[in-house]
């Protein structure tokens, strides 16, 4: 996929997995994410989004890898919640878009996928 570009978009472990095969590590957080209502920030928009987790582990933003970076950042203690590539249709988010905790709040994430694969 990476050579083709292929696109990708990964799903809560599928955030942690697309770190992992970059190159990035992860760790475990104190106390986990869990529940309806965690708030996270894209960090294009700085817009807030209420996520549904249930997640024990985080990616480590510092050991993201050139041509990576932090697209959601956890509003209640700043780890990972997703990351995108800089020039391939690579995403993924920790969180549950699939889950609509609001009112349909995240699925711009799957229009975006969608288009990434037609176009």
């Amino acid at each position: 996929a990476y050579s083709i570009g292929k696109p990708i978009f990964g799903i809560c472990l599928g955030n942690q997995l697309m770190a992992l095969a970059a190159g990035a590590k992860t760790y475990k957080l104190p106390f986990g994410n869990r529940g309806q209502n965690q708030p996270c920030m894209d960090t294009t928009t700085s817009r807030v989004y209420i996520t549904p987790q249930n997640h024990g582990y985080a990616v480590d933003n510092q050991s993201l890898p050139a041509g990576w970076k932090a697209s959601f950042i956890n509003a209640n203690d700043q780890s990972n919640e997703g990351l995108m590539h800089m020039t391939k249709p690579f995403f993924s988010v920790q969180f549950h878009p699939e889950a609509r905790s609001g009112p349909e709040d995240t699925q711009f994430l799957f229009d975006k996928f969608y288009k990434s694969v037609v176009s």
